[in-house]
């Protein structure tokens, strides 16, 4: 009798333990593509001709950077803004320059590059968000 009753504590060890590995398991399935999600973005600009080029949801910056660069499509253009898990906007001054802002939101990043341009009339040009 002592026996059999060891087999049942020993089978019910076994199915705790299985079921906290489960749990365990599926919690690090179900995290690993909010943990390996794409947040990056970018803006590039051409300051020659202002043609723009956007991305987001990269894994990298610098894949981010790259894939704005790539959708300007224009030999002169440089990045401008990268960010994770918020928004970039870009903004060009009367005399032709381009400022970008960060921020939680596109109002306060447009806000944010104006602020950075010491024009609150600058005309809005590109926004992007990326992230959560």
């Amino acid at each position: 009798m002592g026996a059999s009753m060891l087999g049942i504590k020993t089978r019910s060890k076994r199915t705790k333990l299985f079921v906290a590995t489960s749990i365990c398991a599926l919690t690090m399935a179900l995290a690993a593509p909010a943990l390996a999600a794409a947040d990056w973005g970018a803006i590039a600009v051409s300051p020659r001709t202002g043609k723009v080029g956007v991305s987001y949801d990269y894994p990298t910056a610098n894949r981010a950077k790259k894939r704005a660069l790539h959708e300007c499509h224009q030999l002169g253009c440089r990045v401008a803004v990268w960010v994770r898990n918020q928004w970039a906007a870009l903004v060009l001054k009367h005399n032709g320059v381009f400022v970008a802002g960060v921020g939680p939101t596109k109002n306060l990043a447009f806000a944010k590059a104006r602020d950075r341009a010491h024009d609150h009339t600058a005309k809005k040009i590109a926004y992007v968000f990326s992230g959560f």
